[in-house]
């Protein structure tokens, strides 16, 4: 191993990095689409899915869904299911993905695991359950879903609550049949193509990694919102292995530098740089894109 003391420059992909999704109440069915920086990597179609219901205080809230899921060829690509999370006081969802034979052997798993939180939804149609799109938190196993960051259900049909009336009992459920398409979209390995020329650095590229956190603002007196930094967790996919930290320090290089990447797995090496170009917002709710040069190193690569 040798000692990173060289300078050059870093694509930050903030397209991989998760802000504050704005709910949105009115949508299309293109916005239940990641931002650039995934790509679709298989689909499913729901079979025997079921949306189950609990009568409580004569109405009936929604306590989960299940459902088969067979691929594009009509093979079986294993199930889906959701619950009430009770401490979040929201809906946990599941996919379970069977491996193929070669990925089996390799991956020694026969299942990939995913479980995510919704981003988004709308009600596409007024007799159907609402469409969303979800990103991955927890990746068990390994496998064909490994690369998996995004899950979108669209295409639903029935799912509603039966008739209030019918809630009567605090005891009663009831299992609505419901149907939908699933599209699974994988983290890409290579940085978006047609960058702007500002984001493009002349550098070669080395990794992407997908970063999950917060921007900090402070509202000032004068009635305006003060960017304050930056906090965000290194991880290799959405949902997978903790590799660092990324965000602002107090303390500055000697270039002036105060964003820190800091990986910590599998050898530990640091990272600080500054923007070298003004930021572009490449999607109406996400933050700027930004290209940072490196201006100091350390550690073991």
């Amino acid at each position: 191993m040798s000692k990173m003391s060289r300078q050059g420059r870093i694509l930050l992909c903030v397209f991989a990095v998760l802000l504050q999704w704005q709910p949105w109440s009115v949508a299309s069915a293109t916005d239940l689409v990641p931002p650039k920086g995934y790509s679709v990597g298989f689909t499913a179609t729901t079979v025997d899915g079921v949306q189950t219901y609990v009568c409580s205080d004569g109405e009936w809230i929604k306590r989960g869904s299940s459902a088969d899921m067979t691929a594009a060829d009509g093979t079986s690509l294993g199930t889906y299911w959701s619950v009430y999370n009770k401490e979040t006081r929201a809906i946990d969802y599941f996919w379970s993905i069977r491996n193929s034979d070669g990925t089996r052997i390799e991956s020694g798993y026969p299942i990939s695991g995913l479980q995510a939180s919704v981003l988004r939804s709308f009600v596409a149609a007024t007799s159907a359950v609402s469409q969303y799109l979800a990103i991955i938190k927890i990746h068990r196993y390994a496998g064909d879903a490994a690369q998996v960051a995004f899950v979108a259900l669209t295409g639903t049909q029935g799912g509603l609550p039966p008739r209030e009336e019918l809630c009567s009992s605090p005891t009663a459920t009831a299992d609505v049949p419901f149907a939908g398409n699933f599209t699974f979209y994988n983290q890409d390995r290579q940085p978006p193509a047609n960058l702007p020329q500002s984001l493009t650095p002349k550098a070669n590229f080395v990794q992407v990694v997908f970063l999950e956190g917060k921007v900090m603002y402070k509202f000032t007196k004068s009635g305006q919102w003060l960017y304050r930094g930056i906090s965000a967790t290194i991880r290799d996919v959405a949902g997978g292995n903790n590799l660092g930290k990324f965000g602002t320090v107090k303390k500055p290089d000697a270039s002036g530098s105060k964003l820190l990447l800091q990986f910590t797995d599998p050898n530990g090496f640091f990272l600080l740089g500054q923007k070298v170009a003004r930021p572009i917002q490449m999607s109406a709710d996400g933050f700027g894109w930004q290209l940072l040069k490196v201006t100091t190193s350390g550690g073991f690569v």
